[in-house]
């Protein structure tokens, strides 16, 4: 770290003292310091992850019931790819200031859509 000017020693400072670390017990307490800091981190980042499920949660009840994401795989595969970058272009300009959670779910959906109506229109034709 020399092209800080600083030594490590310096750079372990504790935010409560602001001082630096001048022996092994001082260096120990802070380790002990930041390792329970990690600790509390993680436990906030799991809990944020479990607020993030239940509040999805509704969303992937309503999956199956769509009936979107499964079924069979047809043979339209370059028209499902034409109607894929046609989503992607038109529906990406529109969504640029929007949460990323609707950037991210609303192409799925018109392109689960759009694929399912595809397969469903080659069943017509050929039923």
């Amino acid at each position: 770290h020399k092209k800080y000017g600083c030594r490590a020693s310096e750079i372990l400072l504790s935010k409560k003292s602001m001082s630096r670390i001048n022996n092994y017990e001082e260096l120990v307490a802070e380790r002990r310091r930041v390792e329970g800091k990690i600790v509390e981190q993680k436990l906030i980042i799991h809990q944020d992850m479990r607020d993030l499920k239940v509040k999805l949660e509704p969303f992937f009840n309503l999956l199956p019931v769509l009936n979107i994401f499964s079924g069979k795989r047809s043979n339209n595969s370059f028209l499902k790819g034409v109607t894929s970058l046609g989503i992607d272009l038109l529906a990406g300009p529109r969504l640029a200031k929007a949460n990323w959670l609707i950037r991210l779910f609303v192409p799925m959906f018109l392109k689960g859509v759009s694929s399912q109506a595809i397969g469903g229109n080659k069943e017509k034709a050929i039923g």
